[in-house]
């Protein structure tokens, strides 16, 4: 089975963004592969890997949006919605603990790629049209690394 790729078209005219776009792509080509082999130790670790790209994701999409003067608050639901999509797919997938058919298989590997794709190329449509107007290289100075914890339970914590 060929799983999708990162690609050009997929870009939103942010360096940052796009890079973690393709991180999250990465990271769910690599659970496509688990969810194959049934290899359910490694699925959980890669599932968590996710949880913490997602939100890191996230918090750069909002930072950057937020130097650009876009209203961010419509996408953030949209961040809400991907999140709550993506819990349902795994927690199936941690539940069954491997036992899922070869349809079952097909089905969860299928729309983790497509909520993914539909994100970036239909979610993030207002935001890459702000985008366009700014230089790809764009990164506000004040974006650094998100200082939150994020365990399977999908839920930002602040570190204190």
């Amino acid at each position: 089975m060929q799983f999708p790729e990162y690609y050009n078209s997929l870009s939103v005219g942010n360096r940052s963004i796009d890079s973690e776009h393709q991180k999250l792509s990465a990271i769910i080509n690599d659970i496509s592969q688990l969810i194959l082999v049934n290899h359910t130790v490694a699925l959980s670790v890669a599932i968590k890997m996710l949880a913490d790209c997602l939100h890191e994701c996230f918090f750069v999409e909002e930072n950057i949006a937020q130097a650009v003067n876009f209203d961010f608050t419509k996408h953030k639901l949209t961040h809400q919605a991907l999140l709550n999509n993506f819990r349902a797919i795994t927690d199936k997938l941690i539940s069954q603990n491997g036992n899922l058919s070869k349809l079952e298989r097909k089905v969860c590997i299928d729309s983790l790629n497509e909520l993914l794709i539909k994100h970036i190329k239909n979610d993030s449509k207002p935001l890459k049209e702000v985008l366009d107007t700014h230089l790809y290289d764009f990164k506000p100075p004040e974006l650094e690394a998100p200082k939150v914890k994020c365990g399977y339970g999908w839920v930002l914590q602040e570190n204190e």
